[in-house]
């Protein structure tokens, strides 16, 4: 990846985090960095404690998050990538995505940047659970709910350029000192919709997916997101799924070229190192909450997929 670059900003206070701030990257969490940060302009607006707005996204979000660090997503994230390249690591898969990407991350999701384009752009929005109920009412898309998968959408130049201005327009409305709430609401209804009329358009061109394996590991990874924190044998995922743990080690590595259960230690891991750099929590209650016999056991098992220590990567 020689195109990206990694993050080298450190503001002072980052480092204090861990003991002020919540594993889930919130509201609260992203206003605390912005006020300490120096940012040329007004790189992000809020609405309460119900919607931020990232207007420009490059040198904003070289500041709000570290690289090879998981963030948990407290609300859900939508956006576009103006210009440039990023690669992320979202719900354990990584990604890269270039200009003309949209994209939708589900409340729950556990994200990690990698790596950007020095040229890398983005506008976006996380929405709390409370405003997207206020703008969707009863018409919320299923993929909306919490429990959807992370998706993108590459649309076409035409509609594209329709998504960038609902974007625009939201920023301008809010940027007002006043203005009608219930406008708010439906341009959010509207840009929702206009994502899921996205999704339904690509999913109706793409190729069918005859794979069954495919199917298989898709189920298997949306079931280690939700349940490694608490279950690390292949048995628990395959009794899940009504299959064997044999067939489902197999259809994984063949499918993936990674065992299934090095897919359960990252899971783990990527919850451990969430816990260790946000949290208050002692590296033994880190252990009992994700399950392990003892501090010993996940000590070696955390210093074995890492390098190093769990106190090591909580002073890193």
């Amino acid at each position: 990846m020689h195109f990206f670059c990694i993050f080298a900003h450190r503001h002072s206070n980052k480092k204090n985090m861990r003991n002020k701030s919540p594993e889930r990257f919130s509201f609260h969490e992203l206003k605390s960095i912005i006020n300490i940060i120096k940012t040329k302009g007004d790189p992000v607006k809020f609405i309460g404690k119900e919607l931020a707005m990232l207007g420009e996204g490059h040198k904003a979000l070289q500041n709000i998050l570290q690289p090879d660090t998981p963030y948990i997503m407290e609300d859900c994230r939508m956006g576009f990538v103006r210009k440039g390249r990023i690669s992320l690591t979202v719900n354990l898969i990584e990604r890269e995505y270039g200009e003309g990407t949209f994209a939708f991350i589900p409340a729950g999701s556990i994200l990690q940047i990698n790596g950007m384009s020095e040229d890398f752009d983005l506008c976006g929005m996380m929405i709390s659970d409370v405003r997207l109920k206020a703008a969707m009412g009863n018409a919320i898309p299923a993929w909306c709910n919490g429990n959807g998968a992370f998706f993108t959408v590459h649309p076409s130049d035409e509609d594209a350029s329709t998504i960038r201005q609902i974007f625009n327009t939201i920023w301008l409305l809010i940027s007002k000192e006043r203005f009608p709430d219930e406008t708010l609401n439906g341009l959010i209804h509207g840009l929702i919709h206009y994502y899921n009329y996205l999704k339904d358009v690509e999913s109706d061109t793409a190729q069918p997916e005859t794979s069954r394996g495919k199917e298989l590991f898709n189920m298997f990874i949306s079931l280690v997101n939700i349940n490694a924190k608490h279950e690390r044998k292949l048995q628990f995922y395959a009794d899940k799924m009504c299959v064997t743990p044999r067939y489902l080690s197999s259809v994984v590595k063949q499918t993936s070229g990674i065992t299934a259960k090095e897919w359960i230690d990252r899971a783990v891991v990527t919850n451990a190192k969430v816990m260790l750099k946000y949290g208050s929590r002692q590296v033994a209650e880190v252990a009992y909450a994700l399950n392990f016999p003892n501090v010993s056991f996940f000590c070696k098992f955390f210093k074995h997929a890492t390098g190093q220590t769990p106190q090591e990567y909580r002073r890193k």
